[in-house]
């Protein structure tokens, strides 16, 4: 609970609007996520359309919000690990 508060802090700190994940609608109702604003986004690959919450940072951000959701923003480069000899 604490990791997840720290996140949506950290989020709204960054600018952040919303923030979406794929969940169980139960255990992350108590953190304001629901699925109430998702009904016109769809994500790439299977997954439950029930599962797809969003949580507003800025009120009304989501409205209206349609379309296929992609990943956006810094990609971690890979790191290379040495091999056990």
């Amino acid at each position: 609970s604490a990791l997840m508060r720290h996140a949506i802090a950290e989020a709204a700190r960054l600018g952040h609007a919303a923030v979406l994940l794929v969940g169980d609608a139960p255990y992350y109702e108590r953190f304001g996520f629901s699925a109430e604003k998702t009904g016109s986004l769809a994500m790439p690959g299977p997954y439950e359309r029930h599962r797809l919450l969003a949580l507003e940072l800025v009120e009304g951000v989501l409205v209206g919000a349609q379309g296929t959701l992609k990943a956006a923003g810094r990609k971690l480069k890979a790191q290379r690990l040495p091999l056990a000899a």
